[in-house]
């Protein structure tokens, strides 16, 4: 069986490779600190000296963001890191040694970055990965749909069998859902809820751990998006 030919540097979030674009969003807690890592991995025959380079390709005005990599953290200001990453052959870089951030300070919309890993000694040899952060407080929305609507924390978070989401919902939602988000902004669990008081319960056993988001939908409208951690 045949097998793709594998790129030089590689981006991986908690073993998966990572697509070309991914995005994050959420519609509560505008002032919370959204932290984005990944890994690189060093696919040559050689030691690579791994920099990165940040690219605001669209930011919401009033934003916030910044990164870390290997042992400093520049100021927004700055878009090429001031450090590097000796990588041996065939090693990738140990947690934690990336981290972009992004804080939307209330303000809504979509800003898009694009993070770029290069070898010093050849920039052709480079990895990208561009990120789009969204916080979108529902607009638009009948001022009524989300009236005596409630739903607790998703419980226990941490998790790893079960979670749990206690909710009242009331009598004119015509459908509302929770849906489970991967970083990748993938759909991994959803489950329709029912009007009146109730509990909702899925298995998330069988999902990777690491951080994941979820979503309650109420008559096609997001309600709220909260981070879930899968341990």
């Amino acid at each position: 069986m045949s097998t793709m030919a594998q790129n030089p540097l590689e981006l991986y979030h908690e073993g998966e490779l990572l697509p070309d674009t991914i995005g994050f969003w959420w519609d509560d807690s505008p002032d919370w600190e959204l932290v984005f890592e990944a890994n690189v991995k060093n696919n040559t025959e050689g030691v690579l000296r791994v920099g990165l380079i940040r690219k605001n390709i669209d930011t919401v005005p009033g934003t916030e963001n910044y990164f870390c990599w290997a042992g400093a953290c520049l100021p927004a200001n700055m878009d090429t890191s001031s450090t590097n990453y000796v990588l041996p052959a065939g090693q990738t870089t140990e947690n934690g040694a990336f981290s972009a951030h992004y804080i939307a300070n209330e303000k809504k919309g979509i800003t898009i970055i694009k993070y770029t890993f290069y070898d010093l000694g050849d920039p052709d040899i480079n990895a990208s990965v561009v990120v789009k952060y969204a916080y979108s407080a529902a607009e638009g929305v009948n001022d009524n749909t989300f009236n005596n609507v409630s739903f607790s924390n998703a419980y226990p978070n941490p998790a790893t069998n079960m979670v749990n989401i206690d909710y009242n919902l009331n009598n004119n939602a015509s459908s509302a859902s929770v849906k489970v988000i991967n970083l990748l902004g993938s759909v991994v669990k959803s489950a329709n809820l029912s009007v009146g008081s109730n509990k909702v319960s899925f298995d998330v056993s069988d999902l990777t751990q690491g951080v994941y988001f979820y979503s309650i939908i109420v008559d096609g409208s997001i309600h709220q998006t909260k981070k879930l951690i899968i341990k």
